[in-house]
């Protein structure tokens, strides 16, 4: 066992030497290493439009994101690429996203390299990949749902199943996920911080990856994708998936992603809940949207702020430029997890809720123009710091 455990860490170890010189090999020398406009130096506003923007396959705009967080805090904004890479990209390019994660950690080799440069080369590389979020929607679901969070406090109390109900074929795919999770670390945030409901066990998460047989660049990206929110302890599921389908997966084109409304100096869907132009702009909707805000009520929302952010994700935030489509029951389970973790648990008030919100947009855009000039207005009279 000891031999087996030392040739597949062999392996990784190798496999990832070859990703590295691989990408450094052939770097271009004409990247765009200054940003092409003067953009806020607000790291959330940028996290979420370099997000925004690699997933709707921007370059340009991707890289302006990338170069101004740099500049603020060069690690933070590898750390986001880590995590950007398995939820947007995840075996739609796996390739590109072990590459990313064999770099980022590396400060020398980046340093050696240029930092920047690497940097720029992977954002563009991650803009024009195929995108796959099945990886991201399993953990999702996992995370968010009311009936799995039931299970996983059941399968707590019985730690000896997890290795084995993690490798189970038979098994549903979302409760071995779950033993997954247990088995490589359970955190979860709490009003006080975060709490360890359990601590990682390195080798049985090997033995579980191993015993799964997935691609070696998913192998990779699962052992070596830590600190990326747990995203990648759902990749070998999602290749699962993949493998399972019925059909050879489709590409699918979303066209609508290639010519966004622009706000000020960003794509309009980087004003997510999770910036504060764009928490702003919810709640200025919300208070001029009296119907919709009652249809959430009625619905059951018991935050209505956020389940706001998760139907505007489900209907524009989350749009790919180019997806594998083959797990579409993942995305649904995702969806409703999302809503239900707020109290909205009937798929019918959803689809009412989402249709209602497709047709106020231009209200919502208009919420989003009134949160930038002001937040524009706070920067320039120094009430804002930055």
């Amino acid at each position: 066992m000891a031999l087996h455990a030392s040739t597949f860490a062999n392996s990784m170890r190798l496999l990832e030497g070859e990703l590295i010189h691989e990408l450094v090999k052939d770097t271009p020398s004409d990247l765009q290493l200054l940003p092409s406009m003067l953009l806020p130096r607000d790291r959330w506003l940028l996290g979420s439009a370099l997000q925004k923007t690699i997933r709707r396959g921007l370059c340009i705009d991707a890289t302006d994101a990338a170069l101004t967080l740099y500049s603020i805090d060069a690690e933070y904004a590898w750390r986001r690429l880590r995590v950007i890479a398995i939820e947007d990209v995840g075996i739609g390019d796996i390739e590109t996203v072990a590459t990313v994660l064999a770099v980022a950690g590396k400060r020398a080799l980046r340093r050696t390299f240029g930092d920047q440069r690497l940097l720029v080369l992977l954002v563009n590389a991650l803009c024009v990949a195929p995108k796959d979020r099945t990886a991201c929607d399993l953990l999702c679901w996992i995370e968010l749902s009311p009936a799995v969070a039931r299970f996983r406090s059941e399968l707590l109390c019985t730690p000896d199943r997890w290795e084995a109900l993690a490798k189970d074929d038979c098994a549903p795919m979302w409760r071995r996920a779950v033993a997954m999770q247990l088995v490589a670390g359970f955190t979860i945030k709490t009003r006080e911080g975060y709490q360890v409901v359990t601590r990682g066990d390195s080798a049985v998460w090997r033995r579980i990856v191993e015993a799964l047989k997935p691609h070696p660049m998913v192998a990779f990206a699962s052992l070596r994708g830590s600190n990326t929110e747990s995203l990648n302890i759902a990749l070998p599921f999602a290749q699962l998936y993949r493998d399972a389908a019925n059909r050879a997966p489709l590409i699918r084109c979303e066209g609508e992603t290639q010519n966004p409304l622009r706000i000020g100096r960003f794509i309009a869907p980087a004003f997510c809940m999770h910036t504060r132009v764009g928490l702003r702009a919810l709640r200025l909707f919300l208070s001029r949207e009296t119907e919709f805000h009652a249809e959430l009520i009625r619905a059951g929302a018991t935050d209505k702020i956020k389940a706001l952010g998760f139907l505007l994700f489900q209907i524009e935030s989350g749009l790919l430029d180019r997806f594998e489509d083959y797990a579409p029951e993942v995305r649904t389970e995702a969806e409703r997890a999302e809503l239900a973790h707020y109290g909205i648990f009937e798929d019918a008030d959803a689809v009412v809720l989402r249709m209602m919100l497709k047709q106020r947009m231009p209200a919502l855009d208009a919420a989003r123009r009134r949160a930038w000039d002001a937040y524009e207005g706070e920067i320039a009279d120094g009430v804002l710091s930055l």
